[in-house]
């Protein structure tokens, strides 16, 4: 019997979000390990509470009521996409097996979407600004209005050249990276009785968002491309759990989690999920944090 093409829309669209949803649980995305979601109501969200979360501190002969920074940080949505164009003859032909497979890999990629964006942008954080108009990673940041600065760097990351990674503590109330999702990635299909198709004898389907990506504190990470050594590990925890706020408070601070690309995959495994070293000694970093490796880090 042949299906007419109004059935053969509805198994192509039906397929493809079957396909889609599959494709979605193939991977498991690690981008919830450096970024904190946060949902979007307009075309950017400025964020002037960025320089300074307010402590909890001893109440004195009234509150302290503290005026959040003027300045802030701005982190604009953007429309990311992914579309194909169907013949109407491969409808009749009823030739759409095919599309399924796209599908599926858009579910996949959709997983994998913020991770995309979310490490490239921690490595790039050496040469990006970020709210106080320093490089995210750099070795002067001001403390608010105080005149001191703090550095949330190991080594010199003007000369250092090797892969970056990031020393951070997970459990604070923000993530080293902003995910700021205005409309999540969705797939949808434009069909045959379109004015699309109809001037082009043609359907589309595709996939769409919104979204922005950005820094948080810098107090909340440490950046290195140095080697990846014990040394500069220690370093680097000693460094995070030094971040005081503007007030002059200790932050509280701690390594969590060490996250490295594929080059220094090995060298943080060595370091960290070790038992033993140098022959049978005690590695006193063995299980010190989780370790998170990306392919997105370069």
């Amino acid at each position: 019997m042949a299906f007419t093409e109004a059935q053969i829309v509805e198994a192509l669209t039906v397929g493809s979000n079957a396909a889609f949803t599959e494709g979605l649980a193939l991977v498991m995305p690690k981008w919830d390990k450096i970024a904190t979601k946060v949902p979007s109501i307009g075309s950017s969200e400025f964020y002037g509470w960025i320089e300074d979360l307010p402590a909890i501190e001893l109440w004195g002969s009234t509150r302290q009521l503290k005026e959040l920074a003027s300045h802030g940080y701005t982190i604009k949505n953007e429309t990311y996409e992914a579309s194909i164009k169907i013949k109407r003859e491969d409808l009749e032909d009823d030739l759409i097996g095919k599309y399924a497979i796209i599908a599926k890999s858009w579910g996949r990629n959709s997983a994998i979407f913020p991770d995309k964006y979310s490490f490239p942008l921690l490595a790039a954080g050496f040469t990006t600004l970020c709210f106080d108009g320093q490089n995210y990673f750099d070795t002067d940041h001001p403390l608010g209005d105080t005149g001191d600065t703090y550095s949330n760097v190991i080594g010199n990351p003007s000369t250092d050249t090797g892969e970056p990674w990031f020393v951070y503590d997970n459990t604070q109330i923000l993530l080293p990276i902003i995910f700021q999702e205005r409309r999540p990635l969705k797939l949808e299909f434009v069909g045959a009785t379109s004015e699309y198709a109809f001037f082009n004898n043609m359907v589309a389907q595709g996939v769409d968002g919104r979204a922005g990506f950005g820094f948080s504190f810098p107090q909340m990470c440490v950046g290195s491309k140095a080697p990846l050594t014990e040394a500069n590990y220690n370093a680097a925890k000693v460094l995070l759990a030094s971040m005081k706020s503007t007030n002059g408070q200790p932050l509280g601070t701690e390594a969590k989690v060490l996250t490295v690309g594929t080059a220094n995959t090995a060298a943080a495994k060595k370091l960290i999920l070790t038992q033993l070293v140098n022959g049978g000694d005690t590695n006193i970093y063995y299980n010190d944090v989780e370790v998170v490796s990306s392919a997105f880090i370069k």
